[in-house]
């Protein structure tokens, strides 16, 4: 599918179809669909970071490793984020050969799945979209307000967003009657 609109917004997270592990990757919301594109920069980023940074660092490395690593951390993931949308955008633009598109048109459901782990101390949070035919496409990572930012596009698109008590569900576009 080629490119027919402007990216609205772009997140890192792992995919999940179903309940299964899909793959690392980026999810892109453009006005018509949503899409994942496998890439793996931050992932490597976050690994190899760490080794560059103590390599660089190795004289002071007895004193400060931990610090280089944490900083390897930080500095390769951001690295590797940055790589990674611009490569799963351009993927999408030369014809988005390889990822999950979930067109807007087809979206039932919202939901913000909310995990907690170590006593409540690390929050991890999904994304569940669900389509018509009963799909579940989970996206976990950095997903922040993409949920409100899908629903916004789909009132934009004429689509009846309500909140329910497990998320938002999507009622389609009412028929209009040509009297």
């Amino acid at each position: 599918m080629a490119e027919s609109a402007s990216l609205i917004r772009s997140e890192s997270a792992r995919r999940y179809v179903d309940g299964r592990g899909a793959g690392w990757g980026v999810v892109m919301l453009y006005p018509d669909r949503l899409a994942s594109v496998k890439v793996r920069a931050e992932l490597w980023g976050c690994l190899l970071g760490p080794a560059v940074f103590v390599a660089a660092g190795w004289p002071a490395t007895e004193i400060l490793g931990a610090f280089h690593a944490f900083l390897g951390v930080l500095v390769g993931s951001t690295v590797g984020r940055f790589i990674d949308r611009r490569r799963a955008a351009r993927k999408m633009a030369a014809g988005g050969a390889g990822a999950t598109i979930i067109p807007l048109d087809a979206i039932g459901s919202l939901r913000t799945d909310r995990t907690t782990r170590w006593s409540g101390q690390f929050a991890v949070e999904t994304l569940v979209v669900t389509t018509a035919d009963g799909t579940e496409y989970g996206f976990r990572g950095r997903i922040g307000s993409l949920q409100t930012e899908i629903a916004g596009t789909l009132a934009g698109l004429g689509r009846e967003v309500r909140a329910t008590p497990l998320g938002l569900a999507v009622t389609p576009q009412p028929v209009s009657s040509g009297a």
